[in-house]
Formats: C-alpha cells, structure tokens, sequence
C-alpha cells in the first residue's frame, strides 16, 4: 500500500504540529490492467468446505442372483411308518438283536446305513441332562425308538449293533451325539464310532463344493425340499419322562426317517458325478501331442 499525505491546500495556513496531530489519509493504490484503468476485481472463490468424513459400511452391492429358497412355502415331513418305542432293558435288548439279524440277512455285499439321533432334556439352570433317547431308522418305513434314561447300562446286543461291520451310522453333526453318549455311558467308545461313520452335512459339502456348517432342518429344506417342524415345546421337552408323549414320539421318529431319506439323497446324488465322470470322453495323448 502507498502512503499519500494531504494536498497542499488543505495544509495552508497549518502548523506543522496541527499536521501531525491531523488524522492522515491512507489512500489504497487501486491495481491498474494493461489500459491503466482499474482492474475489475474477481469474486473471490468461495471457500472449500472441508471434506466430510464418510462413515464406514459393510455393505456391498451383490451381483443379482437366483431368488433365495422361500422355505415358508415347503410343506412339511409328514411320517406315517412304524415307531416301535421301548423302555426296558430286556425290550431295548431284544430289539437290537433283532436288527442286528436283519443287518446280517441283508444279501448286498455294502454296508447298511441306519440314521442316528439322540436326545435329552435341557435346562437354562443345569445344562444338558443325561442321555434320555437313542433313535435309529435303517428303513424310511421303520424308525426304533430306545429309552436310555431308565438304563443304568447299555445292553450288549445295543452296542454290537453300533460296532457291527456292515452297519453304517450316519446323521447330521452325528459325531457330536457320539461323544455325548460316551460321555454318559462310559462303554461306548467315541472315537470308534466316529471313525466309521458318514457326516452328512460334510458329505453334502464334498459332493457340491461348498463349505457351510448345516443344521438338520437346513439340510432337509435344501436336499429335500421339505421342513421339520422344530417345536421348541417338543425340543426342549422332558425326554427323560416316562412315557413320551405321541408328539415326542413322532418328533422323534421324523428326525432319523429324514435321515434316512438323505443319505439315500446324496448317494444318489454321488452315483450321478460319477457316471457323469466315467462317461466324459478320454484325451489320447497321442493325439493331444501331435495337435500340439
């Protein structure tokens, strides 16, 4: 800025004190362009607000997709077989052997898959009661029903079934029930059950590339199309009370029948790829080099 004091008429007849003591007048040079006129002065650009801070989100578009399973559109199993229920340690017995015989009748030269489940009672208090009920089914047309919880021990025939040679247990998380049973009944042997039998849930992972943890009603819904009615009022009933009621027999019963009907799902299903891979055509290498 340039400094311009008061033009001579206005300082006549002034002392130089009265002019110090006067208010000078600071006159600000206007910038001049090229034509020495005063430059229009450019709006000032306005300020740039400071850039807001994004929140972070997890959300990420998908690709579009197949419409999800609407599973409340699936009917439900419906079981109308057999349910041959026994409490006692004679009737527990007797049964087993007489599926032991049938096992050992069968003529196929392959093992014999029977479902496997159990179950117990379940208190937010005390946790996991002790083993109450053993369910096996080795026809969809036939589930077998044992009460443990009025056993004290197993009965042999139970558990030369269990080991027998042809006999194939299976289940969904079935690894998880053998060690619960060993666990209450120190006769059982975990891991010689576990080495011998088939993982559905694993199974159905192997067969479709995929590597979810399945529950038995996710696995029903998937495979078969169908639901199972989970009734917390039946699951977390009191399977130690004598006798079951026909809703806890027949929930009971639904869960190894449905079993039953996934193994043979998946064997099917197994059958399939490898047809399907004995029938792809074979490369000569012969002439895959001479086409190289």
């Amino acid at each position: 800025m340039s400094k311009r004091t008061l033009p001579l008429w206005l300082r006549a007849g002034k002392s130089d004190a009265d002019l110090k003591n006067n208010v000078e007048c600071v006159v600000v040079a206007e910038p001049l362009n090229e034509n020495n006129k005063p430059a229009v002065p450019t709006p000032a650009a306005p300020e740039e607000e400071p850039p807001k801070r994004r929140l972070r989100s997890n959300y990420q578009v998908e690709e579009s997709k197949q419409p999800d399973l609407r599973v409340e559109y699936l009917p439900f199993v419906s079981y109308t077989g057999a349910i041959e229920y026994y409490t006692t340690f004679q009737d527990v017995a007797f049964s087993c052997d007489q599926m032991m015989q049938w096992v050992e009748q069968q003529q196929e030269d392959r093992p014999i898959p029977i479902a496997f489940d159990l179950e117990w009672p379940f208190s937010f208090q005390t946790g996991p009661g002790r083993t109450a009920l053993m369910q096996l089914c080795a026809a969809p047309d036939r589930c077998l029903l044992l009460q443990l919880s009025c056993l004290q021990k197993l009965p042999a025939a139970l558990l030369q079934l269990l080991y027998h040679p042809r006999v194939l247990l299976h289940g969904v998380n079935v690894k998880n029930d053998f060690r619960k049973l060993a666990r209450d009944f120190p006769a059982v042997s975990a891991d010689r059950l576990i080495e011998r039998c088939v993982e559905l849930g694993q199974w159905y992972n192997r067969l479709h590339g995929t590597t979810g943890i399945w529950s038995l009603a996710r696995l029903v819904e998937q495979v078969l199309r169908q639901r199972v009615s989970k009734d917390k009022r039946v699951r977390m009933s009191k399977w130690n009370v004598l006798p079951l009621s026909d809703d806890q027999k027949l929930y009971a019963a639904i869960d190894v029948y449905v079993g039953q009907l996934l193994y043979m799902k998946l064997v099917e299903r197994q059958r399939q790829q490898e047809d399907a891979e004995n029938s792809a055509p074979e490369v000569n290498p012969e002439i895959e080099r001479k086409e190289n």
